[in-house]
């Protein structure tokens, strides 16, 4: 089982580099300070916050937030969402599933 998560997590990962190689725009992410997308929200809420922001405007947010996920990923700011958001969405976090953003 380990190995068919590895393999997941790296097909993830290279549609994620794919996307971001292919991208319209430079996604902030890679422009910005690494300490925005792994602040500690009790202690940088002002970088969380920013960071959630950015990733509104960047054209790879769904391949990203889908490394994240298949990784597994339990720090930062992937795809828009924290690691409590992230938890929550895949069902594991205290209480109910996030529910889908209409726009």
């Amino acid at each position: 089982m380990t190995n068919v998560c590895f393999m997941k997590e790296t097909i993830a990962y290279e549609a994620l580099a794919e996307a971001i190689a292919e991208a319209p725009s430079i996604p902030p992410c890679q422009t910005s300070d690494p300490e925005v997308w792994y602040s500690d929200i009790t202690t940088g809420v002002h970088e969380y916050r920013m960071a959630k922001k950015l990733c509104g405007t960047c054209p790879v947010r769904t391949e990203c937030l889908t490394y994240a996920m298949k990784a597994n990923e339990r720090f930062g700011i992937w795809g828009g969402l924290t690691s409590t958001e992230r938890q929550a969405l895949r069902g594991q976090g205290r209480g109910r599933p996030l529910k889908s953003r209409r726009r």
